[in-house]
Formats: C-alpha cells, sequence, structure tokens
C-alpha cells in the first residue's frame, strides 16, 4: 500500500503542504515592536489590523491619555477620532 492509496493519509499531507504555504495570519507578524515593520500600519483603520496576542501593544485615541512608562518592546498606536492609525513608536 503506497501513502497515496488511502484517501485520509493523502488528504491530511494535502492540508499540511498547503498550511505550510500560507504563512502567519496576522498583518505584521513580529512579536515585539519593530518600526521597520510596524510602520506600514500608518494610514490603515485599527479595526482592520491583525496583530499576534503576544505582542504587547496599545492604542492611544485622539486626545487620549497614556502613562508615560517607557517599554521598547512595546507597539504604541496613535489613533484619530475615526480609527485611523495615524503614528506608531516603540514604547
Amino acid at each position: 500500500m503506497t501513502p497515496f492509496s488511502h484517501p485520509v493519509l493523502c488528504a491530511s499531507l494535502l492540508m499540511l503542504t498547503l498550511g505550510a504555504c500560507a504563512g502567519s495570519p496576522y498583518d505584521v507578524p513580529a512579536r515585539q515592536c519593530d518600526l521597520s515593520q510596524h510602520q506600514a500600519l500608518v494610514g490603515r483603520n485599527i479595526g482592520e489590523v491583525r496583530l499576534p496576542p503576544n505582542l504587547r501593544k496599545r492604542e492611544v485615541h485622539n486626545q487620549g491619555v497614556m502613562t508615560r512608562d517607557y517599554n521598547p518592546a512595546r507597539l504604541t498606536m496613535f489613533l484619530d477620532a475615526k480609527g485611523w492609525i495615524a503614528r506608531v513608536e516603540c514604547s
């Protein structure tokens, strides 16, 4: 019996192959703030952005208040009144 003669095994192999080609489900896969990658978020709406759940991040809304603690691994996204990302920082 060859591996391709069994339909379940063949389907499993196909799913594994296609899954490897799919890439990351996130818009920016970085797990720490990296301005060279996260700068691509500027001009996008925060509701459309998918980021890794373990990325430390915060959203600062128009005229919003934020803490002054500095964390270079955290992505800070500054949003306008309609939720568009105007600027990003590592802080």
